[in-house]
């Protein structure tokens, strides 16, 4: 590839002429120095670094697609070979395999796109590159500065930027292509998966852009064991959770194809979290491709042999049971300290008749989990994610005869628990901890009853003032009288509004309709063709739900309530400004400064303002006209979330024109009012700066949509 490009350098120099050059690319391309693919993208990078005089762009092109295009010599059919790897002298590295059966290419690495950017570089005049912390042949990463959050002022303001340094071979579809990947790739909203924000190009350049967070991969935990694996609860407690951001994946379509212990990042805080899903095959698929689960067949495909399933080797279509093969390695390894095959390649180890021996560090049933995920026949494989689990688990190793004398005594225990400690604790006790056995959140403890239920806080009982007080600017009578209002019960709290990936599940499995809503292009109008998955601006499945009524919000709880067995429901009133003042007398987080309102929430500001001239706004700007992906702003004290703009959040209570009368215990006020009309809090994207606080209330009848309301929900907690 060096040829091709000093080739180029000739003809600006003056050294080549035109035919020259075209006919030295003719001799490269006929002696099989490199495929007319890989050239039109080293074409590419050359035109952008430094674009060659006249049309002779265009011919070079044109002869090239002449050569791509060409039928292929089934006589030079061969079988899959390794062409680049990411990291040298690593077999633990991701590579590219070539598909194609044509000219075999030399064993070098593929040519990566000229960089010009170095620390220092602004892309997009946003992201500010301070530090590479990754490099592969297929991407760097950075550490970058996002400076529209550090304008808002925003606590955290660190993503991490991959550069995309694979070729594409169209720049323009295969930029298409990743967009519409990455977007897919936002539907991952889980705890053990590193959220993927966003894919963009700065020129030429292509990147995308991740939540940023501190830790190390697992292969360096590895490593540091020296061939000895983990203690076995950490080791279970990271298969554990590996396993759960993966059958996530599988559920919504999604395969990694890349799984390996580079790509798993355990935090400073102990999460455990998946990066690059499917991100390797993205950058190296055919642009006009179907999408990631249709049937394309990449002239390259990316992955790391010794925890590739024989398929992947095979360049079959990628499928769930490969991740579990490469699970399978990985939980192996963990336990063990050892690759299963010595690090052995699965159609290799498949074709020398390799078994796998069981380690001393195994137990039967992990041994079994393991054995069963890496049958080199997908057919023998595992089916999924679950089914790994529940062989990976099963069993305790205590013998038959034991059990039964652990029961007795289990039993005898409850007996004598009965008669000392009295019948009705003991109902309590059962009652709790009956059906699904869901273990019950301790104070502050962040948790979700399913892998694609909510994110919920567990917020203590307490006492604060409701309302607002005689003193303050901005109050209205509705705000009035303030009271003391003691919620004498722990709650959980939605950490997040309800995300629009979130409804649509609930849609999908229940198939709720609903249709028209109010919306705002310069004044407020009914749409009949607005709902909540069309809501008259862009939205992610990361961006809160709008467009739906009092009616929609109860029926998710609903649903929820029912596929959970947990009790999910709207807040009250009262339980809502709790969670939303989390101990501040102040009805705001940033009090009177006004240019510090876009660092905690996403209200009316400057960016609303260009669009919207005239309107009533903050002096600052937060880079959303309408709303922002949840999670975009800093939390208030107990950890929540954009209980202030971004959407208005629906609550239980009726309406009632101020709160005499109100309940003191954090109950719904259901009585004595309006209960056509029911209650919205927190402002949104739409809201002016004064109706923006924790005090502010306003209502709408319980069938009203608008593409500034939304909701978060409250799941019970047992006591």
């Amino acid at each position: 590839m060096s040829g091709f490009v000093e080739t180029l350098d000739s003809y600006r120099s003056g050294t080549l002429s035109r035919d020259e050059l075209l006919a030295e690319i003719e001799r490269q391309l006929l002696a099989g120095e490199a495929e007319p693919g890989a050239l039109l993208a080293a074409l590419n990078n050359e035109q952008a670094r430094e674009r060659l005089p006249g049309n002779i762009h265009i011919e070079i092109v044109r002869q090239l697609l002449r050569r791509r295009d060409a039928p292929v010599d089934t006589k030079a059919l061969r079988a899959p070979k390794i062409v680049a790897l990411q990291l040298h002298d690593d077999d633990a590295a991701t590579v590219l395999v070539d598909h194609t059966g044509s000219r075999p290419q030399p064993t070098s690495a593929p040519p990566r796109r000229k960089s010009f950017i170095s620390v220092g570089t602004v892309l997009h005049n946003r992201f500010r590159l301070i530090e590479p912390i990754g490099e592969g042949g297929m991407s760097t990463v950075y550490k970058a500065i996002d400076l529209r959050k550090v304008e808002a002022r925003a606590a955290e303001t660190h993503v991490a930027v991959k550069l995309l340094t694979v070729p594409l071979s169209d720049f323009t579809e295969s930029l298409a292509v990743l967009q519409g990947e990455a977007h897919k790739l936002q539907t991952l909203p889980h705890p053990n998966i590193v959220r993927v924000i966003d894919c963009d190009r700065d020129g030429r350049i292509v990147f995308m852009t991740m939540e940023y967070l501190s830790g190390e991969s697992l292969k360096r935990k590895l490593a540091a064991t020296e061939q000895r694996g983990l203690p076995a609860k950490e080791a279970i407690d990271i298969v554990k959770s590996m396993a759960s951001g993966l059958a996530f994946a599988h559920r919504n379509s999604i395969v990694h194809g890349d799984l390996k212990p580079g790509n798993v990042l355990v935090t400073d805080s102990g999460d455990v979290k998946i990066i690059d899903f499917g991100i390797a095959r993205l950058m190296t698929r055919h642009p006009r491709a179907a999408g990631v689960n249709g049937d394309e067949r990449p002239r390259l495909s990316a992955l790391t042999p010794p925890y590739a399933s024989p398929e992947m080797l095979e360049n079959a279509t990628p499928d769930p049971r490969d991740d579990i093969y490469a699970l399978a390695c990985i939980a192996h390894e963990l336990l063990t300290g050892r690759h299963p095959f010595d690090r052995m390649v699965a159609n290799d180890a498949r074709d020398s008749g390799l078994r796998l021996v069981r380690r001393a560090s195994l137990s039967a049933a992990q041994f079994r989990a393991i054995a069963h995920g890496l049958e080199f026949d997908r057919e023998k494989r595992t089916p999924n994610v679950e089914s790994f689990m529940q062989e990976f688990t099963a069993g305790t190793g205590i013998r038959r005869d034991h059990m039964a004398a652990i029961v007795g005594a289990v039993v005898l225990a409850v007996l004598i628990g009965v008669y000392l400690t009295g019948r009705r604790q003991i109902e309590h006790w059962l009652a709790v901890n009956r059906g699904n056995a869901i273990p019950i959140p301790t104070q502050g403890e962040v948790f979700r009853d399913c892998p694609t239920c909510p994110l919920m806080k567990a917020l203590p009982p307490g006492q604060f003032q409701q309302g607002a007080a005689a003193g303050q600017a901005d109050a209205s009578p509705l705000e009035m009288p303030r009271h003391t209002v003691r919620i004498p019960y722990p709650l959980g709290m939605g950490v997040y509004e309800i995300t629009l990936g979130e409804f649509r599940e609930f849609s999908a499995a229940t198939a709720h309709r609903s249709a028209g809503c109010q919306m705002y292009n310069g004044k407020w109008q009914d749409s009949s063709e607005l709902n909540w998955n069309n809501v008259g601006f862009t939205q992610t499945s990361l961006h809160p739900v709008a467009c739906v009524s009092w009616r929609d919000a109860r029926e998710f709880a609903a649903w929820l309530s029912k596929k959970t067995g947990q009790k999910y429901r709207l807040a009250t009133e009262s339980e809502w400004e709790y969670a939303a003042r989390a101990g501040l007398a102040d009805p705001r987080p940033w009090k009177d400064n006004l240019e510090g309102a876009c660092a905690d929430a996403n209200v009316a500001d400057q960016s609303a303002a260009q669009q919207y001239p005239g309107w009533k706004v903050n002096p600052c700007s937060d880079g959303y006209v309408y709303t922002a992906p949840v999670g975009s702003f800093q939390p208030n004290a107990f950890g929540l979330y954009d209980m202030l703009g971004n959407v208005f959040e629906w609550v239980q209570d009726c309406w009632h024109p101020d709160y005499r009368g109100a309940p003191a215990n954090g109950s719904a006020w259901l009585t004595n009012g309006d209960c056509t009309q029911h209650n919205l809090r927190g402002g949104s994207w739409f809201t002016s700066p004064t109706l923006v606080s924790t005090s502010a209330r306003n209502r709408f009848e319980e069938t009203y949509r608008s593409n500034s309301i939304g909701f978060r929900l409250v799941r019970e907690i047992p006591q």
